[in-house]
């Protein structure tokens, strides 16, 4: 087995087809090709309204930010403090979602006036959430009013705290909240119980741009004011891996566009070293280039950097901060690159592939800035959840990563007697464990992911939104489906298959191991790209293979020319059975 090549092999399912008849008659009332409004179907968006709305959303279709409980709360303590000239705290957290809150939220008080300052915890000495740390950090700058963004629903005790300091508390979150609720002010996250907005998964920082939609509704102000904070509701909604749908799509969509156009020197620059600097960006440029750009500094150590970075205006300041977060990001890769190599031969040693249902790996020397990125890594390669643990101090702390059909928390909460403390979603979370319980909790999480993982839920599957002919691929296929973006979780780039298509002359790798082919079928050519799967170019030499295909259409420019390329999805040499869902 080869180690740092292996993935699991995927099995295709196909979207059903929807009855006809219906299809048929929504196409004519929208005007679409049949093939676009099946995938619009199987995505739920089912009617012509909802059809348009998709197609051409608007900064008007925004739900009312008062829908969110404790929002009213919230809004009266701000402007009380206003008025009162108080001194208020901005507490974000280290990641880019929580950077990107905290930057919004401070720029916007600071515009109407207040008296504002910001803090962000050290990841590694204070971790995550409110700190008591930073909770007398206000209390020595006179702060009588902390504000939470994308934190603060766990903080029990630290609430506690700030009250006996003479300091209240604003909660903004989207985590998922505990069976005890700390007693704030006002606590706003989309989660807790009796909440009634509708606006589907906010991120942290959609959280904290509704707050501000409030603050200038309740102010008067004009909202169209808020949109020039757009670029940071887009940073940190996509790279957050939020589902982009419902709210965190319009506020995505309009915030790409924001990012390009931007007047925060800050991003400005950013986009400059990270070689952005006039190029089209949509939310892969985000999440794999900008975003890690502003992670790296919090993941190895303190993120003040980042938020001065995004809130200064200072063009110079700007300039040499951004070279110094592209400079730290180059280091976190290297220990990124490090702590995967290690991590697998781990995995070589200690996990039994064959019947583990989840990976948890500990050691000390582990950065526990880049551990959730490697255990991602790793859930991609094995689709198996995956714990990884750094220890350092007598302490460790986890980052854990999972596949559909299993719920990390609900996992961990069948093991809570062992933890010191945990939280997070669905898909991630984050844990702190005294390394004397790690061998108990890599049992208990083995026993739970045997009892509750299904060996359907192991198969990794590549869902495919219609399977269709090359002839329908043209300009107008590709120019309605780019309207579909920006995508991201639950609004994936569509997802087409091809079969028994020729390949032409002779296929070769580019890159790092990268395939590059022609394929045809009827009349119809098209280059194919296929990232990472330069190791088929053998199988693909032999005169008059046939291959079916998965993949993504997109336009490629290159040299001033620019044509449709489809990007490999996965490729079988010989049909296989396909299933539907």
């Amino acid at each position: 087995m080869n180690w740092v090549t292996r993935s699991v092999p995927l099995k295709w399912v196909v979207a059903p087809e929807p009855d006809p008849e219906i299809l048929q008659d929504i196409a004519a009332k929208v005007g679409l090709d049949k093939t676009i409004v099946k995938i619009l179907f199987n995505r739920q968006i089912d009617t012509p309204e909802s059809i348009r709305q998709f197609l051409n959303p608007s900064l008007s279709d925004l739900k009312d930010p008062f829908t969110l409980a404790g929002m009213e709360k919230a809004v009266t303590r701000i402007l009380e403090a206003l008025r009162n000239n108080e001194k208020i705290m901005v507490y974000g957290d280290y990641d880019v979602d929580g950077i990107t809150a905290a930057s919004l939220l401070y720029l916007i008080l600071n515009k109407l006036g207040a008296q504002v300052i910001y803090y962000l915890p050290n990841r590694l000495i204070e971790g995550y959430g409110l700190s008591i740390d930073g909770i007398q950090e206000a209390s020595e700058h006179g702060v009588t009013l902390i504000v939470s963004v994308d934190t603060g629903v766990t903080a029990v005790e630290e609430v506690k705290y700030a009250l006996s300091l003479g300091i209240e508390c604003i909660l903004t979150d989207h985590h998922e909240p505990g069976e005890i609720l700390p007693e704030p002010v006002a606590l706003v996250n989309p989660k807790q119980k009796g909440c009634t907005y509708s606006g589907g998964e906010l991120s942290g920082v959609g959280v904290a741009f509704k707050l501000a939609q409030a603050i200038y509704v309740r102010l008067q102000q004009d909202q169209s004011e808020l949109e020039e904070h757009l670029d940071l509701v887009a940073l940190g909604t996509s790279a957050d891996i939020v589902p982009l749908v419902g709210e965190n799509r319009i506020l995505t969509k309009f915030g790409i566009r924001q990012i390009s156009r931007t007047t925060k020197p800050g991003l400005k620059s950013l986009t400059f070293v990270s070689g952005l600097m006039g190029k089209e960006i949509g939310t892969g440029q985000v999440v794999f280039i900008l975003a890690p750009r502003i992670n790296a500094i919090g993941r190895l150590g303190d993120a003040e950097l980042a938020i001065r970075l995004l809130t200064t205006k200072d063009e110079k300041s700007a300039s040499e901060i951004a070279r110094k977060l592209d400079k730290e990001n180059q280091r976190r890769k290297n220990i990124d690159e490090q702590t995967l190599n290690e991590a697998l031969e781990q995995i070589r040693q200690s996990v039994d592939l064959e019947n583990d249902r989840a990976i948890i790996l500990a050691s000390e020397g582990w950065h526990q800035g880049v551990i959730g990125i490697v255990a991602s890594r790793l859930v991609e390669r094995f689709h198996l959840p995956t714990i990884m643990i750094a220890i350092d101090n007598g302490e460790g702390k986890g980052s854990a990563r999972s596949i559909p059909g299993f719920h990390l928390c609900n996992a961990l909460k069948e093991c809570e007697d062992l933890l010191l403390r945990y939280g997070g979603h669905k898909y991630a979370a984050g844990l702190t464990i005294n390394p004397v319980n790690i061998e108990k909790f890599r049992d208990r999480m083995k026993d739970v992911s045997q009892r509750l993982l299904t060996d359907e839920d192991l198969v990794a599957k590549l869902f495919i939104d219609s399977e269709i002919e090359l002839s329908r691929i043209n300009d107008d296929l590709l120019n309605v489906l780019e309207t579909f973006a920006p995508f991201g979780p639950q609004n994936m780039r569509p997802v087409f298959l091809t079969r028994n298509c020729e390949i032409l002359g002779q296929p070769y790798c580019v890159g790092k191991n990268h395939l590059k082919m022609k394929v045809r079928k009827g009349d119809a050519v098209f280059d194919v790209i296929g990232f990472g799967f330069g190791d088929w170019v053998k199988n693909l030499s032999g005169r008059g293979n046939l291959v079916d295909l998965v993949y993504v259409v997109e336009y490629n420019s290159y040299n001033d020319h620019t044509r449709i390329q489809l990007r490999l999805k996965d490729l079988k040499l010989a049909a296989g059975n396909i299933g539907t869902y």
